[in-house]
């Protein structure tokens, strides 16, 4: 991204807003679920819901980590994505019917087009997408075929308004551009 934006007060600003609200927002339901763990005995008869409730809650906390450092230090937005790409797969890995991974892989895939990495290295960031991509389509299927056929279904719902939306919002910056 153009040093000359990443350097500039609004944009710093606006990271720095990303970077509280996501620590805000993880720390309370990070809590919650920390007290529903603990509630629950730990879930010490549910050794697959243990190691699911132990994995969010460390995602959590990193990311609330990633939040603190972004709202510190702007330039370093690229966590973001690192972020949002831990979410995406994880979700996908764990809740087939959960969607979220959708907008997470999109931003992943925003953030990775907008870096210098991206342009020094084209075709690992794009065979890395597609990968992910390709993961997120077919991991339902261990499921089973009504799971995996309601999630693809579904994905391809949010991604086709995921993609009109940037569509339009395209087509406004342009006609911005040309008054």
């Amino acid at each position: 991204m153009d040093k000359t934006i990443i350097n500039s007060k609004t944009f710093q600003l606006v990271v720095r807003i990303f970077g509280l609200f996501t620590a805000a927002l993880l720390i309370f339901t990070t809590s919650l679920k920390i007290a529903n763990f603990v509630q629950n005995d730990f879930y010490a008869n549910l050794p697959d819901e243990r190691i699911g409730y132990i994995i969010s809650i460390s995602v959590n906390v990193l990311v609330i980590i990633i939040g603190i450092i972004i709202a510190i230090k702007p330039a370093a937005y690229f966590l973001i994505g690192f972020a949002s790409f831990i979410y995406s797969v994880l979700i996908a890995s764990t809740s087939p019917l959960y969607y979220m991974n959708i907008p997470m892989l999109f931003l992943t895939i925003g953030i990775l087009l907008c870096s210098d990495f991206y342009k020094k290295h084209k075709s690992i960031v794009i065979g890395t997408i597609c990968g992910i991509s390709l993961y997120e389509i077919l991991i339902p299927l261990r499921f089973d075929v009504a799971t995996f056929t309601e999630s693809l279904i579904q994905k391809i719902g949010f991604s086709f308004t995921i993609a009109v939306a940037i569509f339009f919002f395209v087509q406004f910056k342009k006609n911005g551009k040309e008054e």
